[in-house]
């Protein structure tokens, strides 16, 4: 990846911001001794608002991966707010939050449906590779959908 690949950034507010909400319930497995989930569990989620965003958009993954494009994760960032608990149904907002010209940054918002507080938020960073690992230019066609909003 080229340190001069520029994103075309989009601000929150934006009515262009492709996002997708969906829900999740914390399952026992994710959580330690005490009942929490564990930090740890936060990337699957975010690999799951990844995907469900980007079938939302009429693009799955699976679709992506047979037209030679795959995304592996760059960067991670997470910030955890307050305590998930087993059982809590959470409500997780994946937002395209850029496009460069070969790698998409995505944001996350993990909120407790029960009362709307702010559990987790975070940033994931992927490049575009093609089937052999090398960088590759997303297509003018692919960068319209993921322009697009749900």
């Amino acid at each position: 990846m080229s340190k001069r690949e520029e994103f075309s950034s989009l601000t929150p507010s934006s009515p262009s911001l492709p996002s997708h909400t969906h829900t999740l319930r914390v399952r026992y497995a994710e959580t330690d001794q005490a009942g929490m989930a564990h930090h740890a569990a936060y990337l699957p989620w975010f690999e799951e608002g990844r995907v469900a965003l980007l079938r939302a958009l009429g693009k799955p993954y699976r679709e992506l991966e047979a037209e030679g494009f795959h995304f592996p994760v760059r960067e991670v960032q997470c910030r955890y707010r307050a305590v998930a608990l087993f059982d809590d149904v959470l409500k997780m907002t994946t937002t395209i939050e850029a496009v460069g010209g070969a790698s998409i940054r995505f944001g996350y918002r993990v909120v407790r449906s029960a009362d709307d507080i702010l559990i987790a938020q975070g940033t994931t960073q992927h490049a575009c590779v093609d089937d052999a690992g090398k960088v590759k230019r997303l297509p003018r066609e692919l960068r319209a959908v993921l322009g697009r909003r749900t």
